[in-house]
């Protein structure tokens, strides 16, 4: 089968997923895959003669590239002519929907899609739906991440049930990383409402004692919340453009990860923590039950008890050498068996074939 594997997206996480099967896949005697991504990756790529990386809209959004429609048509005209069986859409881009349109009926498209219920508060929530929508009606078959809200995207988008399917997400797994012992907690990821900044702030503040390192971009929305933050003497932020080798060291550095979000799919930061041996704090929202074992990669905390999740944090930064050295390395291992990019092949391929 050929297949062609896409993501026109600059998110790193969305990047890391595609290039991670696309390498395991090269050399597969069942699946020849080909990759179609954006020309300035954020993270490593091994490539071949069958990669194609070019100029594209980094948003999913309008903007001037968007009409660059000579380089859209080379994108279409070289997708027919190479007579692929299937097309993955790993991100939304308004290029998958002038690609799907393109292509027909001549191929079975495949789209993934991250958010079923638009997060309240963020400033996108009106053109994911839209995208969603748009994309319900272009794509063959719908993608999602997680379980839960599987039957959600069927009621809300009025999608025949036979054409949502769920695939479990992954990464590129290194090696086990030793623990640190810095007593560091790490909030990765955009400070924004849905993600729980304001969750973040009271939380630090119960915490005084305790050394959250806070890094990702700000929404304007939390500006607000982020100059609190900033007065904390216990929270240092770096809001600056993160590198991967950056995004590494935050990882490595802290001794847990905690997602207080306010809702949530699913968080490729849980996936990211458990890859560098990290365990995770996390309230229990959207999917997120689906992605901890409690007690064992990381614990659970009822939604929007801030108080409780403090407890939780000063419980596990105190936990005993031996008991927190046990908990990374189950962290890790429960990651891996459940995200690692090598495992994924299989369950791509149930996908494909029973399409």
């Amino acid at each position: 089968m050929k297949i062609l594997l896409v993501t026109f997206s600059d998110n790193a996480d969305h990047q890391d997923t595609l290039f991670g099967l696309y390498e395991e896949l090269i050399g597969n005697k069942d699946i020849d895959a080909y990759l179609l991504a954006i020309s300035t990756p954020k993270v490593p790529l091994k490539t071949s003669d069958h990669t194609w990386l070019v100029d594209c809209p980094k948003r999913p959004g309008i903007e001037k590239k968007t009409f660059d429609l000579h380089t859209l048509h080379s994108i279409i005209r070289r997708i027919k002519k190479e007579k692929f069986d299937a097309i993955y859409f790993e991100s939304l881009h308004v290029w998958n929907v002038a690609i799907m349109l393109a292509l027909g009926k001549k191929v079975h498209k495949y789209q993934v899609i991250h958010e079923v219920i638009p997060h309240e508060g963020d400033s996108q929530v009106k053109g994911v739906d839209f995208m969603n929508k748009v994309i319900c009606k272009t794509a063959d078959t719908i993608v999602l991440r997680n379980q839960k809200y599987v039957q959600d995207m069927i009621d809300q988008y009025k999608v025949d049930p036979s054409r949502v399917k769920y695939l479990e997400l992954w990464r590129r797994y290194p090696e086990f990383t030793p623990p640190v012992h810095s007593g560091h907690v790490l909030f990765f990821g955009r400070i924004n409402p849905y993600k729980g900044a304001d969750n973040l702030l009271e939380i630090v503040r119960l915490c005084p004692e305790i050394t959250f390192d806070v890094v990702g971009r700000i929404d304007p929305q939390m500006e607000i919340v982020v100059e609190e933050l900033r007065k904390e003497k216990n929270a240092h932020l770096n809001a600056g453009y993160v590198s991967d080798e950056e995004m590494r060291e935050a990882f490595v550095g802290c001794d847990w990860a905690i997602v207080p979000y306010n809702s949530a799919s699913q968080s490729g930061i849980i996936i990211d923590a458990y890859k560098y041996s990290r365990p995770v704090i996390a309230f229990n929202v959207g999917a997120i039950a689906e992605q901890v074992d409690d007690g064992k990669s990381g614990y659970l905390v009822g939604a929007g008890d801030n108080k409780a999740f403090a407890v939780k944090v000063r419980e596990a930064v105190g936990m005993v050498k031996s008991q927190y050295d046990a908990m990374c390395t189950q962290a890790y291992q429960y990651g891996c068996k459940k995200y690692a990019a090598s495992g994924a092949v299989s369950r791509f391929r149930e996908l494909i074939e029973k399409k």
